[in-house]
């Protein structure tokens, strides 16, 4: 009869067996827990601020983009302007023809544009420049727009033709009051490796950009096309990780650009963003496995006075798997517990080392962003000097025109010039409140007791001295609060003047303002019976440059916007409810204790 085989158990083992045995399993768990959270961490850490900044390269490129692009439409509607083309085009070919082909031709100034094309208003095409040897096989119907609209502008898809990239730039062509035809010019993507090379080097190593249409039909890398890309069109701004052409995972994010049926796509590789990550990991696990390996040789030689100095190491193990790395074991013997008791000091010091120096690595990015910080707000002092100075110009002009020439000026110049002042003021306006959005990011609050029924009756002042019609506006003792009094008086400017705005055409205009307390935090509202909107289109009332109704309400698009930074900036939240022709609620909370 064969013996029974005994069973391995613990109990069995003697103490030199059991010492290495425990040691092994404590050092690999504090190694493998430490490791693998601090690795986590900081992977997190890393693709956070990743995402940052691809959001961050998408919004500069795409804005590169479009200053590339923003003279194409313009030059095209100058030509479009030219009397030979409207005579032309409103004599059905008749008149200005030899001028026509001539001012076509003369559109052609190098490669980059091989072809122009004239079309009336039912899109059938009447005339064309010399094609230069280029026969770009695209059904016009897909690229001329199905409006009429007379300012009509558009940089159009790409296409692939005969292995080149082109893409159409398309305008209206009007008289006075209607469109009469289009005009497309057709022009070459033409990008080289050296240019794609250095934009790489600007956006960071591991990157990539990419151009698309914004139906997914074409996706390019400005020499070739590439597949398509996994963006969800319906999201088009999400961060999105999935597989790249050469096998590697990239994070990426695309922007539609203005004026045009492009998007613009930033990938990063995701092993470059995470690099300082895998590279900690590597060093974690390649000390910690030559520090158990110590471990259990020194373990090997103790004998059975070890209990007391094993306690010790123990403990001084657990405190590091808790986070605290400065713990020392204190041993003074020779023998193989003074030896594992110096192994597990020195790792708690290279563990140590790496936590400072991972420290000084946070320290030193922080100091990077902030200098990125103040470069950024160098930059938006010297686009609002830059913008502003061009919009004061026209303003000066159009008051010199005027007061000189309106004797010579007919109704509809003069609406004209009233016009062209109303929008640049309007564009005044908007870089302004952009410019608070961007300070907004960086001012730090001053918390004070805030009357809110003396700061509300303030901005109710000023607000109906510029009011087209009575308003009746009610007042409830509304609560004080802790707060940014600054801040939160624009909050109550901006909302109450969209409140008049909104329900100025009523018969009857009204308005509500109330507070109440609720839980931990006071709830303000203002009340309008004005023309409400779709609940449907809540989700983008307070994104900048959302707007839900038509042009016949001023405004900009960014003030809800700003209403909602400072709430947020106070611990607080912002909503809304509404119905189409009943009016609207907005609320705003703020905490009843600073935080």
């Amino acid at each position: 009869m064969k013996p029974t085989p005994r069973r391995f158990l613990f109990s069995r083992l003697s103490i030199q067996q059991r010492l290495p045995l425990l040691i092994c399993i404590l050092l690999l768990s504090v190694i493998i827990t430490f490791g693998y959270t601090a690795y986590i961490g900081i992977k997190n850490a890393e693709l956070s601020a990743g995402k940052e900044r691809l959001n961050a390269l998408t919004n500069q490129l795409a804005a590169l983009f479009q200053h590339s692009n923003s003279s194409l439409i313009p030059s095209l509607k100058e030509m479009s302007n030219e009397p030979c083309i409207k005579a032309f085009l409103q004599t059905n070919g008749k008149d200005s023809s030899d001028k026509t082909k001539l001012l076509l031709n003369s559109g052609r100034e190098d490669s980059i544009t091989p072809l122009l094309e004239l079309f009336n208003a039912n899109k059938t095409k009447i005339l064309s420049s010399d094609s230069a040897d280029v026969n770009i096989n695209i059904n016009r119907d897909s690229v001329l727009p199905n409006t009429r609209d007379t300012s009509f502008g558009e940089i159009g898809k790409l296409y692939l033709v005969n292995n080149k990239m082109y893409f159409p730039v398309v305008v209206a062509i009007a008289d006075t009051t209607q469109t009469i035809g289009y005009i497309i010019a057709w022009r070459r993507l033409l990008t080289t490796q050296r240019e794609i090379d250095a934009i790489s080097q600007l956006m960071g190593e591991g990157s990539a950009f990419y151009l698309g249409n914004n139906d997914g039909s074409f996706w390019t890398n400005g020499l070739a096309t590439i597949p398509a890309p996994p963006v969800d069109l319906k999201n088009v701004g999400r961060v999105i990780i999935y597989i790249g052409p050469k096998n590697y995972t990239v994070i990426a994010s695309a922007k539609p650009l203005a004026n045009s049926r492009w998007l613009l796509l930033i990938a990063l590789s995701q092993e470059k963003v995470t690099g300082t990550a895998n590279r900690f990991l590597s060093w974690i696990f390649a000390i910690g496995g030559v520090l158990i390996m110590v471990g259990i040789l020194a373990a090997w030689f103790m004998s059975r006075n070890i209990t007391k100095p094993l306690k010790n190491l123990t403990a001084a193990a657990s405190a590091i798997a808790k986070g605290n790395y400065s713990l020392y074991v204190d041993v003074n013997r020779d023998d193989e517990l003074g030896k594992l008791a110096e192994a597990f000091n020195s790792m708690a010091i290279q563990v140590r080392n790496a936590q400072h120096e991972l420290e000084k690595k946070v320290e030193h990015r922080t100091a990077e962003l902030e200098t990125a910080n103040k470069e950024l707000e160098a930059f938006s002092y010297s686009v609002s000097h830059d913008l502003h100075t061009p919009l004061r110009i026209i303003d000066g002009y159009v008051t010199v025109l005027s007061k000189k020439f309106s004797h010579k000026l007919d109704e509809e110049g003069a609406q004209l010039l009233d016009s062209i002042k109303a929008r640049a003021s309007r564009m005044g306006r908007l870089i302004d409140e952009l410019l608070q959005l961007s300070y907004l990011g960086k001012k730090e609050i001053t918390v004070q007791r805030t009357d809110m029924n003396a700061l509300v009756k303030a901005v109710i002042k000023e607000q109906l001295m510029i009011a087209s019609k009575h308003i009746e506006i009610k007042i409830t003792n509304l609560e004080p609060a802790l707060c940014d009094g600054s801040l939160i008086r624009q909050v109550w400017s901006n909302l109450i003047s969209n409140a008049i705005k909104y329900s100025a055409m009523r018969e009857h205009p009204r308005i509500e303002i109330n507070s109440h307390k609720k839980d931990d935090e006071i709830i303000y509202s203002i009340k309008d019976n004005g023309v409400g909107f779709d609940m449907k289109y809540a989700g983008k009332l307070f994104n900048a440059f959302q707007r839900l109704h038509s042009k016949e309400f001023e405004g900009t698009g960014v003030g809800l916007t700003l209403v909602q930074r400072v709430v947020v900036k106070h611990g607080g939240t912002v909503w809304a409810e509404a119905e189409v022709d009943k009016g609207a609620i907005f609320y705003f909370s703020l905490p009843v204790k600073n935080h």
